[in-house]
């Protein structure tokens, strides 16, 4: 098995999201509530900026941002998994085993961490974000393929 530049990628993407997401985990509860904080003023300015009159709610940030991380994970744990065996659907057990581990340690590390607290829907929310992810890698090599495919039968 030949490293490419690709795979390289791929796989420090994954490890990097990994460890952001656990150095999330490890944030006490009061660091996690002034980093959701900040992110919820600048989306509320930004909705104020243009033009709109509507405010968003914390605990819509952190659901929001929980699905977010989790949706980046996903789709980059399936394009490490491609990259590396140029399978997609044969080897989706694979991306979806860690779319559940990852959420799980996730939850788990929060259990130790002052002043938060593990939540299963919060595991799920992840599962689903990371799932999701996963779902568009697989759809988008779907519609290469069949592009690429059709490409080659007009020659």
């Amino acid at each position: 098995m030949q490293l490419s530049f690709k795979k390289i990628f791929y796989l420090l993407i994954t490890i990097f999201i990994v460890l952001f997401i656990f150095y999330n985990s490890m944030q006490n509860g009061e660091s996690s509530s002034e980093a959701s904080t900040a992110v919820l003023n600048l989306i509320n300015d930004m909705i104020k900026a243009i033009g709109l009159s509507f405010k968003l709610e914390g605990y819509f940030i952190r659901k929001l941002a929980h699905f977010v991380e989790f949706f980046i994970f996903g789709l980059f744990v399936m394009l490490t998994f491609k990259e590396f065996t140029n399978k997609t659907f044969s080897i989706i057990g694979f991306p979806m085993f860690f779319a559940l581990l990852i959420p799980v340690i996730d939850e788990f590390i929060q259990i130790y961490s002052p002043g938060r607290a593990s939540s299963v829907k919060d595991v799920l929310l992840d599962f689903s974000g990371a799932i999701t992810g996963i779902i568009i890698v697989c759809l988008f090599s779907k519609v290469k393929k069949r592009k690429k495919y059709k490409y080659k039968l007009k020659f």
